[in-house]
């Protein structure tokens, strides 16, 4: 517990912020995408609201420098006497809401795949494995960057990412989407024209369902996912092969293998239900692989899951077993959504500590 009062102001996305002051957490109300001028108001209301009277000493924010969030507590922080403004990369944020749940002060490995998040290397990241030392944080595995053409437009348009990870042949099982489209983005990629790079295990199965047809474009959040999950086959124990290589000391998971297995089931006519299975028995096994890993290499028995893709039941249920089968402690969001809904209290978690900021 820290002796400072802290105001975390959370994610973009999924934006609660957070008061802390004498052990005491006062949370915000949970608002939608600060993107949108309503919700920022709201924003601006809740930080006035729960900051009134109160003598700040730090304010912690995300990492993301275009973040509403981020722009707004740099301003605040300047006009506030001996403030501190704390930044937390996105992910380190979700492990550490794990941590402050769970009171954890042990190293662990912490597993965080969402959709999108700020990453040090100004890459988007989102399928992050870290090494949490108390103010240490390492990462030490993460899926390989991929393009994503039209950047937050896949977001709406999932065929974009299969077509980012196929190419030109995922047109074959997409009909719905016009040749035009799928060429405009061809070229995109090959000249690297507004396509930055991911990571992000929110964007791979976004990028399965548009394969498998059942979300080539989405009206809803997570559209993908949800219906991917729900053609899950708790009897089908498969999964595809992928690989994994060291790259200047941080391990690299490569998917490209699975989706050609995928676009191979596809074409041999086989049905959607075992090979939505065999995609997440593979997210599964790379979690496991990877803890199991990393266990024998930092002597770590602790793993910690947090970020939005482990709203997955079938994925998180299997996920937890699996790890606990291999003689790991499995821990995970439990009173706090795993969403960004618990960035603020990661937020807060981080700044108790001098380490990331």
């Amino acid at each position: 517990m820290s002796n400072k009062t802290i105001l975390a102001l959370g994610a973009d996305m999924k934006n609660r912020i957070l008061l802390a002051k004498e052990g005491a957490f006062t949370f915000g109300k949970d608002l939608g995408d600060l993107s949108k001028a309503k919700n920022f108001e709201l924003f601006k209301q809740e930080v006035s609201k729960i900051a009134e009277g109160q003598k700040l000493d730090i304010i912690a924010c995300d990492l993301h420098p275009g973040y509403f969030s981020t722009r707004f507590a740099r301003e605040y922080c300047a006009q506030l006497k001996e403030c501190q403004l704390k930044q937390v990369q996105h992910h380190h944020a979700h492990i550490a809401s794990v941590m402050q749940e769970h009171h954890l002060e042990m190293p662990l490995i912490g597993v965080a795949f969402d959709g999108t998040g700020h990453g040090l290397d100004g890459n988007c990241w989102g399928g992050e494995f870290l090494f949490i030392n108390k103010s240490e944080v390492k990462r030490v595995g993460h899926f390989k960057y991929v393009m994503m053409p039209g950047a937050d437009k896949v977001v709406t348009e999932p065929w974009r990412m299969v077509t980012s990870i196929l190419g030109k042949k995922a047109s074959r099982f997409l009909p719905a989407v016009a040749k035009t489209d799928q060429e405009l983005v061809l070229s995109m990629m090959s000249k690297n024209i507004n396509s930055p790079k991911t990571s992000s295990v929110g964007r791979l199965f976004d990028a399965a369902a548009a394969l498998l047809g059942i979300c080539v474009y989405a009206s809803v959040e997570a559209e993908g996912p949800t219906k991917l999950e729900a053609l899950c086959d708790p009897g089908v124990k498969e999964r595809y092969r992928f690989s994994a290589v060291e790259e200047s000391g941080c391990c690299v998971i490569d998917m490209d293998n699975v989706f050609e297995d995928m676009f191979r089931d596809l074409q041999q006519g086989k049905d959607q239900r075992p090979i939505a299975t065999k995609f997440h028995n593979t997210i599964i096994a790379i979690v496991v692989d990877m803890a199991k890993r990393f266990n024998k290499a930092f002597g770590v028995r602790d793993v910690a899951l947090s970020g939005g893709v482990f709203q997955n039941i079938f994925l998180r249920t299997r996920a937890v077993k699996q790890l606990a089968d291999a003689g790991l402690n499995v821990w995970r969001n439990v009173n706090m959504p795993a969403s960004d809904l618990n960035i603020a209290l990661g937020q807060y978690h981080v700044s108790c500590s001098t380490g990331e900021g």
